[in-house]
């Protein structure tokens, strides 16, 4: 991967010499209104400063990284790519921490998703192979937070034919998100290694992050999507009784190749739109580890989603991004009580992952997150923060 300082400056002066500070990308984004500063003028500071006002670190750190501003930008520039910089740069100078978000350093044995799957014994040694030309690339929320469905996905894999493996390893985005981009690099050298080691051609991923994050990472090795795949084999939802919305995730905005076979797999269900989808979707409220600089604004986010579900009047809202399920069906039972008296309730939302459509399976998000709760409490608790405490290096390349 080239070198994170030379991204760096190339993304710098890209900004200071193409953008014309039109404002378009204001439009919708209470970060880039807020500071009130057009990207030109963010890459001035970031290029000249090497310290920063508090204000200026704490607001770019609200960012969700969703990329709508780019889609608004008439010179296809991506500010959101502007934001990543700014994190590495105040990681680099020691105006954030990175051990703030310890929890997902997901270059350690030991991180959120890992010590999850470690705690409520969720493995995958049965589906782990040495050698095998394709690799299911779940992604490490689907995982963790839904191994049911993962396995079901991982033996359709294998009913097609295909000779696969699964691996169950995040991506590395939360560590370029976070700003810690050379120890990022080495995350995606080490998988590189690791799918070269195997033998492996195609990646197949569920997650849009990991589809979009990885696709141009390897070269030799195809990374497709999961749902292009069940499409191609004549997939479809069974038809429901209740019309359904979806909810685009925000890398899938500039190609839409995820939304669309979301759509063709629901073919024949009554399809009602979101105000925001496709290319101008909004943030489900986890983009850009908001929640863990400011919760509420995360909770703010998530309820402008789910009020634009409410508008729909549908039953069902789907995603394939089990961290967008996540933070949308830990919202929804807010919204339900505050419109409960509306003249237009919702009737038992459901916020759903595709596959718990396709294989009719659901996810018990009680039961998640009493887990997620009960992994950090009393003596199981203690023993998951001794081993983040004690596991103080990242993996590396063997």
């Amino acid at each position: 991967m080239k070198n994170s300082h030379c991204q760096t400056e190339e993304i710098l002066q890209q900004f200071t010499q193409q953008c014309v500070s039109c404002g378009l990308c204001f439009k919708e984004c209470d970060v880039l209104s807020g500071l009130n500063l057009s990207p030109v003028a963010i890459a001035k500071i970031l290029s000249e400063q090497g310290t920063y006002p508090d204000e200026f670190v704490e607001a770019i750190q609200k960012c969700s990284l969703c990329g709508l501003c780019g889609h608004n930008c008439p010179l296809g520039l991506e500010p959101n790519k502007l934001m990543l910089v700014a994190r590495e740069l105040f990681v680099r100078g020691r105006m954030v921490n990175s051990d703030d978000y310890r929890v997902l350093h997901v270059d350690h044995k030991h991180h959120l998703f890992s010590l999850y799957r470690k705690t409520w014994q969720i493995d995958y040694q049965k589906q782990h192979r040495t050698k095998s030309p394709v690799v299911f690339f779940p992604g490490c929320t689907l995982s963790s937070y839904a191994p049911q469905l993962t396995r079901t996905a991982y033996s359709w894999l294998e009913q097609q034919g295909m000779e696969v493996g699964l691996n169950e390893q995040c991506c590395g985005l939360p560590l370029a998100s976070i700003g810690l981009g050379e120890r990022h690099s080495r995350h995606i050298d080490r998988l590189e290694k690791e799918f070269m080691d195997a033998g492996v051609k195609q990646i197949v991923t569920a997650c849009p992050n990991c589809f979009y994050h990885l696709h141009d990472k390897f070269d030799g090795i195809e990374v497709c999507s999961l749902y292009h795949l069940m499409v191609e084999a004549g997939i479809r939802v069974a038809a429901m009784d209740d019309p359904v919305t979806v909810h685009d995730s925000c890398p899938d905005r500039h190609s839409g190749q995820i939304g669309r076979s979301i759509r063709t797999l629901l073919d024949g269900n009554t399809l009602i739109e979101m105000a925001h989808h496709n290319a101008s979707t909004i943030c489900c409220g986890a983009g850009g580890l908001v929640s863990m600089v400011d919760a509420p604004l995360s909770d703010q986010r998530a309820t402008t989603r789910l009020e634009e579900f409410r508008q729909t009047s549908t039953t069902y809202c789907v995603s394939a991004c089990m961290g967008c399920v996540k933070r949308l069906e830990s919202g929804q039972k807010k919204v339900t009580a505050h419109y409960a008296d509306h003249e237009h309730p919702l009737s038992q939302p459901q916020i759903v992952h595709i596959l718990e459509l396709v294989f009719n399976m659901r996810i018990n998000h009680d039961e998640l997150q009493q887990q997620l709760e009960g992994m950090w409490s009393g003596e199981r608790g203690q023993q998951n923060i001794q081993l983040l405490t004690e596991d103080t290096e990242p993996q590396t390349v063997a």
